[in-house]
Protein backbone atom coordinates (compact mmCIF):
# COMPACT_ATOMS: atom_id res chain seq x y z
CA UNK A 1 0.00 0.00 0.00
CA UNK A 2 2.89 2.36 0.75
CA UNK A 3 4.36 1.87 -2.72
CA UNK A 4 0.94 2.34 -4.35
CA UNK A 5 0.36 5.59 -2.45
CA UNK A 6 3.86 6.78 -3.37
CA UNK A 7 3.28 6.14 -7.06
CA UNK A 8 -0.23 7.61 -6.98
CA UNK A 9 0.88 10.81 -5.23
CA UNK A 10 3.91 11.25 -7.55
CA UNK A 11 1.79 10.82 -10.68
CA UNK A 12 -0.85 13.19 -9.31
CA UNK A 13 1.69 15.93 -8.62
CA UNK A 14 3.24 15.41 -12.03
CA UNK A 15 -0.02 15.77 -13.97
CA UNK A 16 -1.13 18.80 -11.94
CA UNK A 17 2.16 20.56 -12.59
CA UNK A 18 2.23 19.55 -16.24
CA UNK A 19 -1.26 20.86 -16.97
CA UNK A 20 -0.72 24.09 -15.03
CA UNK A 21 2.66 24.82 -16.65
CA UNK A 22 1.38 23.88 -20.11
CA UNK A 23 -1.52 26.30 -19.74
CA UNK A 24 0.86 29.01 -18.56
CA UNK A 25 3.22 28.47 -21.50
CA UNK A 26 0.42 28.27 -24.08
CA UNK A 27 -0.96 31.59 -22.78
CA UNK A 28 2.30 33.42 -22.17
CA UNK A 29 4.85 32.33 -24.79
CA UNK A 30 4.19 35.34 -27.04
CA UNK A 31 4.73 37.75 -24.17
CA UNK A 32 7.91 35.91 -23.17
CA UNK A 33 9.25 36.14 -26.73
CA UNK A 34 8.52 39.88 -26.84
CA UNK A 35 10.16 40.48 -23.48
CA UNK A 36 13.33 38.49 -24.17
CA UNK A 37 13.54 39.44 -27.85
CA UNK A 38 16.18 37.01 -29.16
CA UNK A 39 18.47 38.66 -31.69
CA UNK A 40 18.40 35.92 -34.30
CA UNK A 41 16.04 33.35 -35.79
CA UNK A 42 18.15 30.62 -34.20
CA UNK A 43 17.83 32.27 -30.78
CA UNK A 44 14.08 32.57 -31.21
CA UNK A 45 13.69 28.93 -32.28
CA UNK A 46 15.82 27.79 -29.33
CA UNK A 47 13.71 29.88 -26.95
CA UNK A 48 10.45 28.50 -28.35
CA UNK A 49 11.76 24.93 -28.08
CA UNK A 50 12.75 25.51 -24.45
CA UNK A 51 9.32 26.96 -23.67
CA UNK A 52 7.59 24.04 -25.42
CA UNK A 53 9.52 21.44 -23.40
CA UNK A 54 9.52 23.40 -20.13
CA UNK A 55 6.29 21.88 -18.67
CA UNK A 56 7.53 18.33 -19.18
CA UNK A 57 11.05 18.99 -17.87
CA UNK A 58 9.94 20.96 -14.81
CA UNK A 59 7.22 18.43 -13.97
CA UNK A 60 9.73 15.58 -14.08
CA UNK A 61 12.27 17.62 -12.07
CA UNK A 62 9.82 18.52 -9.30
CA UNK A 63 8.42 14.98 -9.13
CA UNK A 64 11.77 13.21 -8.89
CA UNK A 65 13.68 15.87 -6.95
CA UNK A 66 11.02 16.82 -4.40
CA UNK A 67 7.75 14.86 -4.45
CA UNK A 68 9.21 11.35 -4.45
CA UNK A 69 12.02 12.05 -1.91
CA UNK A 70 9.66 13.87 0.46
CA UNK A 71 7.22 10.95 0.45
CA UNK A 72 9.93 8.34 0.92
CA UNK A 73 11.62 10.30 3.70
CA UNK A 74 8.68 11.68 5.68
CA UNK A 75 5.74 9.33 5.10
CA UNK A 76 5.44 6.56 7.73
CA UNK A 77 5.76 3.15 6.10
CA UNK A 78 3.56 1.55 8.74
CA UNK A 79 0.64 3.76 7.74
CA UNK A 80 -2.04 1.67 5.98
CA UNK A 81 -3.87 4.72 4.69
CA UNK A 82 -5.68 4.22 1.37
CA UNK A 83 -4.47 5.92 -1.79
CA UNK A 84 -7.37 8.37 -1.91
CA UNK A 85 -9.80 9.26 -4.65
CA UNK A 86 -8.01 12.41 -5.87
CA UNK A 87 -4.51 10.86 -6.23
CA UNK A 88 -6.02 7.77 -7.85
CA UNK A 89 -7.99 9.77 -10.42
CA UNK A 90 -5.11 12.13 -11.15
CA UNK A 91 -2.68 9.22 -11.38
CA UNK A 92 -4.89 7.53 -13.95
CA UNK A 93 -5.05 10.78 -15.92
CA UNK A 94 -1.25 10.95 -15.83
CA UNK A 95 -0.94 7.38 -17.13
CA UNK A 96 -3.41 8.19 -19.93
CA UNK A 97 -1.33 11.28 -20.78
CA UNK A 98 1.86 9.20 -20.93
CA UNK A 99 0.12 6.53 -23.00
CA UNK A 100 -1.21 9.07 -25.48
CA UNK A 101 2.21 10.69 -25.83
CA UNK A 102 4.00 7.39 -26.35
CA UNK A 103 1.38 6.28 -28.90
CA UNK A 104 1.60 9.58 -30.83
CA UNK A 105 5.40 9.49 -30.89
CA UNK A 106 5.54 5.81 -31.85
CA UNK A 107 3.03 6.23 -34.69
CA UNK A 108 4.84 9.30 -36.01
CA UNK A 109 8.16 7.47 -35.93
CA UNK A 110 6.63 4.42 -37.64
CA UNK A 111 5.13 6.54 -40.43
CA UNK A 112 8.42 8.42 -40.85
CA UNK A 113 10.42 5.18 -41.04
CA UNK A 114 8.09 3.70 -43.65
CA UNK A 115 8.21 6.88 -45.71
CA UNK A 116 12.02 6.99 -45.55
CA UNK A 117 12.29 3.37 -46.70
CA UNK A 118 9.98 4.16 -49.62
CA UNK A 119 11.86 7.31 -50.60
CA UNK A 120 15.27 5.62 -50.40
CA UNK A 121 14.16 2.75 -52.63
CA UNK A 122 16.19 3.13 -55.82
CA UNK A 123 18.00 6.21 -54.51
CA UNK A 124 21.62 6.99 -55.31
CA UNK A 125 24.17 8.22 -52.78
CA UNK A 126 25.40 11.60 -53.98
CA UNK A 127 27.87 12.80 -51.39
CA UNK A 128 28.50 13.27 -47.70
CA UNK A 129 28.30 16.91 -46.73
CA UNK A 130 30.49 17.81 -43.75
CA UNK A 131 29.96 20.80 -41.50
CA UNK A 132 31.24 21.46 -37.98
CA UNK A 133 32.98 18.09 -37.98
CA UNK A 134 29.71 16.21 -38.62
CA UNK A 135 28.89 14.29 -41.77
CA UNK A 136 25.38 14.23 -43.28
CA UNK A 137 24.69 11.82 -46.17
CA UNK A 138 22.88 13.17 -49.23
CA UNK A 139 20.79 10.88 -51.47
CA UNK A 140 19.36 11.52 -54.92
CA UNK A 141 15.83 10.12 -55.00
CA UNK A 142 13.16 9.42 -57.61
CA UNK A 143 9.95 11.17 -58.55
CA UNK A 144 7.84 9.95 -55.63
CA UNK A 145 10.09 11.52 -52.98
CA UNK A 146 9.89 15.12 -51.72
CA UNK A 147 11.87 17.73 -53.63
CA UNK A 148 14.34 18.59 -50.86
CA UNK A 149 13.95 17.37 -47.31
CA UNK A 150 15.66 15.98 -44.23
CA UNK A 151 14.34 12.62 -43.08
CA UNK A 152 15.36 10.48 -40.14
CA UNK A 153 15.38 11.24 -36.44
CA UNK A 154 18.60 9.96 -34.87
CA UNK A 155 20.52 9.56 -38.15
CA UNK A 156 19.09 12.28 -40.41
CA UNK A 157 19.64 12.13 -44.16
CA UNK A 158 19.19 14.78 -46.83
CA UNK A 159 17.03 13.69 -49.77
CA UNK A 160 17.08 15.59 -53.05
CA UNK A 161 14.84 14.54 -55.92
CA UNK A 162 15.79 14.24 -59.59
CA UNK A 163 13.42 17.13 -60.30
CA UNK A 164 15.31 19.40 -57.90
CA UNK A 165 18.69 18.43 -59.36
CA UNK A 166 17.42 19.18 -62.87
CA UNK A 167 15.70 22.44 -61.88
CA UNK A 168 18.33 24.14 -59.68
CA UNK A 169 21.70 25.33 -60.90
CA UNK A 170 24.78 24.22 -58.86
CA UNK A 171 25.01 27.30 -56.55
CA UNK A 172 21.27 27.15 -55.83
CA UNK A 173 21.44 23.43 -55.14
CA UNK A 174 24.39 23.83 -52.78
CA UNK A 175 22.74 26.55 -50.71
CA UNK A 176 19.53 24.51 -50.55
CA UNK A 177 21.53 21.49 -49.37
CA UNK A 178 23.24 23.62 -46.72
CA UNK A 179 19.79 24.68 -45.51
CA UNK A 180 18.74 21.05 -45.10
CA UNK A 181 22.06 20.09 -43.49
CA UNK A 182 21.50 22.82 -40.89
CA UNK A 183 18.23 21.07 -39.94
CA UNK A 184 20.04 17.75 -39.72
CA UNK A 185 22.85 19.06 -37.51
CA UNK A 186 20.35 20.65 -35.11
CA UNK A 187 18.26 17.44 -34.98
CA UNK A 188 15.06 19.31 -35.74
CA UNK A 189 13.25 16.06 -36.57
CA UNK A 190 14.07 14.74 -33.10
CA UNK A 191 12.61 17.92 -31.61
CA UNK A 192 9.41 17.36 -33.59
CA UNK A 193 9.27 13.81 -32.19
CA UNK A 194 9.51 15.24 -28.66
CA UNK A 195 6.61 17.53 -29.50
CA UNK A 196 4.55 14.47 -30.39
CA UNK A 197 5.34 12.93 -27.00
CA UNK A 198 4.43 16.02 -24.98
CA UNK A 199 0.68 16.00 -25.48
CA UNK A 200 -1.17 19.29 -24.98
CA UNK A 201 -3.65 20.61 -27.56
CA UNK A 202 -3.13 24.33 -26.88
CA UNK A 203 0.52 24.17 -28.03
CA UNK A 204 -0.22 24.02 -31.77
CA UNK A 205 0.37 27.74 -32.32
CA UNK A 206 3.68 27.68 -30.45
CA UNK A 207 4.83 24.66 -32.49
CA UNK A 208 3.92 26.45 -35.73
CA UNK A 209 5.89 29.52 -34.65
CA UNK A 210 8.87 27.29 -33.79
CA UNK A 211 8.67 25.69 -37.23
CA UNK A 212 8.72 29.08 -39.00
CA UNK A 213 11.65 30.36 -36.92
CA UNK A 214 13.55 27.10 -37.46
CA UNK A 215 13.25 27.51 -41.22
CA UNK A 216 14.66 31.05 -41.02
CA UNK A 217 17.45 29.83 -38.74
CA UNK A 218 18.36 27.20 -41.35
CA UNK A 219 18.29 29.94 -44.01
CA UNK A 220 20.79 31.93 -41.94
CA UNK A 221 23.03 28.89 -41.50
CA UNK A 222 23.05 28.26 -45.27
CA UNK A 223 23.90 31.85 -46.25
CA UNK A 224 27.25 33.55 -45.81
CA UNK A 225 27.06 36.19 -48.57
CA UNK A 226 24.54 38.17 -50.53
CA UNK A 227 25.07 35.87 -53.50
CA UNK A 228 24.21 32.87 -51.31
CA UNK A 229 21.07 34.65 -50.14
CA UNK A 230 19.95 35.27 -53.73
CA UNK A 231 20.70 31.65 -54.66
CA UNK A 232 18.60 30.33 -51.77
CA UNK A 233 15.76 32.74 -52.59
CA UNK A 234 15.83 31.55 -56.20
CA UNK A 235 15.80 27.92 -55.03
CA UNK A 236 12.74 28.56 -52.86
CA UNK A 237 10.87 30.20 -55.74
CA UNK A 238 11.76 27.45 -58.21
CA UNK A 239 10.80 24.67 -55.79
CA UNK A 240 7.46 26.38 -55.13
CA UNK A 241 6.72 26.25 -58.88
CA UNK A 242 7.19 22.50 -59.16
CA UNK A 243 3.58 21.90 -58.23
CA UNK A 244 1.13 21.90 -55.32
CA UNK A 245 2.90 21.77 -51.99
CA UNK A 246 2.51 18.41 -50.31
CA UNK A 247 3.45 17.40 -46.82
CA UNK A 248 6.63 15.32 -46.84
CA UNK A 249 5.82 13.72 -43.50
CA UNK A 250 5.48 14.50 -39.81
CA UNK A 251 9.12 14.04 -38.85
CA UNK A 252 10.79 15.76 -41.80
CA UNK A 253 12.06 19.25 -42.53
CA UNK A 254 11.41 20.23 -46.15
CA UNK A 255 13.06 23.16 -47.90
CA UNK A 256 9.64 24.72 -48.38
CA UNK A 257 6.99 23.37 -46.04
CA UNK A 258 4.56 26.30 -45.99
CA UNK A 259 3.36 28.50 -48.83
CA UNK A 260 2.46 31.25 -46.34
CA UNK A 261 6.11 31.58 -45.27
CA UNK A 262 7.53 31.71 -48.82
CA UNK A 263 7.16 35.44 -49.41
CA UNK A 264 8.48 36.36 -45.97
CA UNK A 265 11.55 34.15 -46.37
CA UNK A 266 12.29 35.41 -49.88
CA UNK A 267 11.98 39.07 -48.80
CA UNK A 268 14.25 38.36 -45.84
CA UNK A 269 16.88 36.75 -48.08
CA UNK A 270 16.75 39.48 -50.73
CA UNK A 271 17.33 42.06 -47.97
CA UNK A 272 20.18 39.99 -46.51
CA UNK A 273 23.08 41.88 -44.99
CA UNK A 274 25.91 40.32 -43.04
CA UNK A 275 25.52 43.05 -40.45
CA UNK A 276 21.98 41.80 -39.87
CA UNK A 277 23.17 38.30 -38.99
CA UNK A 278 23.70 38.65 -35.24
CA UNK A 279 26.24 36.38 -33.62
CA UNK A 280 25.63 37.47 -30.04
CA UNK A 281 23.17 35.58 -27.85
CA UNK A 282 19.72 37.01 -27.22
CA UNK A 283 18.50 38.41 -23.95
CA UNK A 284 17.03 35.11 -22.86
CA UNK A 285 20.54 33.85 -22.10
CA UNK A 286 20.72 36.51 -19.40
CA UNK A 287 18.11 34.52 -17.46
CA UNK A 288 20.68 31.79 -16.81
CA UNK A 289 22.25 33.52 -13.76
CA UNK A 290 18.78 33.92 -12.21
CA UNK A 291 18.05 30.25 -12.88
CA UNK A 292 21.37 29.29 -11.29
CA UNK A 293 20.55 31.39 -8.22
CA UNK A 294 17.18 29.64 -7.87
CA UNK A 295 18.85 26.24 -8.08
CA UNK A 296 21.40 27.18 -5.44
CA UNK A 297 18.63 28.49 -3.20
CA UNK A 298 16.70 25.23 -3.53
CA UNK A 299 19.82 23.21 -2.71
CA UNK A 300 20.48 25.33 0.38
CA UNK A 301 16.90 24.90 1.64
CA UNK A 302 16.33 21.38 0.35
CA UNK A 303 15.25 19.94 3.70
CA UNK A 304 12.60 22.57 4.35
CA UNK A 305 11.36 22.30 0.75
CA UNK A 306 10.85 18.56 1.23
CA UNK A 307 8.86 19.25 4.39
CA UNK A 308 6.62 21.73 2.59
CA UNK A 309 6.17 19.36 -0.33
CA UNK A 310 5.14 16.56 2.03
CA UNK A 311 2.55 18.87 3.57
CA UNK A 312 1.15 19.54 0.10
CA UNK A 313 0.96 15.85 -0.74
CA UNK A 314 -0.72 15.13 2.60
CA UNK A 315 -3.38 17.70 1.73
CA UNK A 316 -3.75 16.10 -1.67
CA UNK A 317 -4.25 12.63 -0.15
CA UNK A 318 -6.92 13.92 2.24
Amino acid sequence: MFAARCIGVSLAVFVLLYVFLSLAVSRGWKLTRRMLRPRSARGTSDLLFVLRMLPLVLSFAVTFAFTLPSFLKLEPRSNNEAIGTAPLALGLCCLILFGAGIARAAMAQLRASRALVKWLDGSVFMESQTRSGNSVPVFRTGKDAPTLTVAGVCSPKVLVSEAAVALLNPPELQTALRHEIAHALRYDNLKKLLFRFTVFPAMAELEHAWSEETEMAADDAAVSSFADALDLAAALIKVSRLGPMESSGELTMALLHSSTALSARVKRLVAWDKAQKPQTPGRWFYALPAAAAIVLGLVATYGSVLTQMHAVTEWLVR
